[in-house]
């Protein structure tokens, strides 16, 4: 899936985007797992693995949740919970 422009989307939106990313590369660090390892086991690319846990503004789908999700052994879920 390319990035879609931060322009697309609100401040609000834009910083859940953000917190999406940064908790996928918490609980991938959690796990000892490098970017290329969660691309491998979630069957998604390294660059999209990259480009979720960048500062950048980077849309994903319902399905890339479920797929790292379930690489990370979590409930899809945690991964939009962020208190």
């Amino acid at each position: 899936m390319p990035p879609i422009s931060s322009k697309s989307y609100t401040k609000e939106e834009n910083q859940f985007l953000k917190n999406i990313g940064f908790k996928i590369q918490f609980l991938r660090k959690q796990r000892g797992l490098s970017q290329s390892e969660l691309a491998e086991k979630s069957e998604l690319s390294y660059t999209t693995i990259s480009h979720l846990e960048s500062t950048s503004v980077y849309g994903l789908s319902i399905i890339a949740i479920y797929r790292i999700a379930k690489a990370l052994d979590v409930d899809p879920s945690q991964l939009l919970m962020f208190k």
